[in-house]
């Protein structure tokens, strides 16, 4: 694919911080702006390349949902089987598939049902299954769980006990797990930090992400059902706990060792800072559903953060549907990327009009952004070299 060009005009300053009131919040200033402070992303451009697997005689399972993690170390992309439970490993440098492992599917030694996992190198896999998120050897035996206390832990906090294990995380460095309680009623959402124990640390709740709620969609009554919301994400990556959501560019970042939360939202100019207008929230028939989906898919989403050891800078797409007759993959996007210093302050940021699509599963690797796709299903991975010099 040949590289193509997007010039923008200057920005003007870029960051702004907003301080969460909270027992333990940071007693963070915001940076002065600089009078002349440049887009880095002013000249981005990006070249792209498919490179496909070698699979063997073993075929890839590209059902719904595909589950799949690059290691730390971007060495190993692995791809999870939850019904088998199978694992394979796919080794990054020569891309042939090397290894696959079998979990038992019950037993003392199951992950349980999962649709995450985290490879911790050594061979070690945390997978965030309800009640026991456990770490799992290659060789099929756990090597440790948690037998977490859900009522204890959520004691004092108008939060579900089922909702405990919401998205956790493990921090490996710190032995802490970090998970989203929420109240299924209200939906508040809550950061939760967990000790090595699997004890509460601290237990705080998310207001910003409140405004999500205004677009959520159900269905209820007619033919059919569903549910439609903003998803929440959370996320460890260099040493900061990052909670992000799809309604909007702010966010909420933890730094566990100084046990302080902050609330950070960004001035972009080029992308919508966050959805707005109505949706209904309750509906009556699938066509009606529909319908309200539609509306939602004209509107700005915003994704994961995506970090890049060799370039010390974190990277974030926004998309929304231009035109469409469903939120379908064949969908025409407009899809927004914007750089942010390992400070997280916001630097750059551009429209994309050559993507065609949002890159899945995203993860950097020698400074190139990897995303697996589907070609004919066999496993391929699209390597995006970026320019923004």
């Amino acid at each position: 694919m040949p590289m193509h060009l997007f010039g923008f005009e200057k920005m003007k300053p870029l960051l702004i911080v907003a301080c969460l009131a909270t027992v333990f919040s940071c007693n963070e200033k915001p940076t002065a702006q600089q009078a002349k402070q440049r887009n880095l992303l002013e000249n981005f451009a990006f070249s792209m390349d498919t490179l496909m697997v070698d699979t063997g005689a073993e075929l890839i399972d590209f059902g719904i949902p595909f589950i799949g993690a690059a290691s730390a170390d971007g060495r190993y992309y692995h791809i999870l089987n939850y019904k088998s439970p199978k694992l394979q490993r796919i080794h990054l440098d020569s891309l042939k598939l090397i290894n696959s492992y079998f979990f038992e599917k019950e037993g003392p030694n199951s992950p349980g049902l999962t649709f995450s996992f985290q490879p911790l190198g050594e061979g070690r896999f945390f997978f965030p299954s309800f009640r026991q998120p456990a770490i799992i050897h290659q060789s099929g035996e756990i090597v440790r769980s948690w037998d977490l206390k859900m009522e204890k832990i959520i004691d004092g906090f108008p939060v579900e006990s089922a909702s405990v294990t919401n998205r956790i995380v493990f921090n490996s460095s710190l032995d802490q797990l970090y998970s989203l309680p929420l109240n299924y009623e209200t939906k508040e959402y809550y950061l939760a930090v967990l000790d090595s124990l699997g004890e509460r640390k601290r237990m705080v709740a998310l207001p910003e992400f409140q405004k999500a709620n205004q677009f959520t969609i159900h269905i209820g009554g007619g033919d059919g059902g569903g549910l439609k919301i903003e998803l929440p994400f959370l996320q460890h990556l260099n040493g900061k706990v990052l909670i992000s959501c799809t309604v909007g560019n702010g966010i909420y970042i933890y730094n566990p060792i100084l046990d302080c939360l902050v609330y950070r939202k960004f001035p972009l100019t080029l992308v919508p800072l966050e959805k707005t207008g109505v949706v209904k929230n309750r509906v009556h028939s699938p066509e009606e559903f529909e319908e309200e989906i539609k509306k939602l898919a004209t509107q700005i989403s915003y994704w994961n953060f995506i970090w890049d050891e060799k370039s010390g800078l974190y990277f974030r797409f926004a998309s929304r549907v231009l035109s469409h007759k469903t939120e379908s993959a064949d969908a025409e996007l407009e899809i927004f990327l914007m750089a942010f210093s390992e400070e997280l302050e916001l630097i750059g940021e551009t429209s994309v009009e050559d993507l065609s699509s949002l890159p899945k599963g995203g993860f950097f690797k020698g400074g190139k952004l990897w995303s697996y796709v589907n070609v004919a299903d066999e496993l391929g991975f699209a390597v995006m070299d970026f320019s923004y010099q």
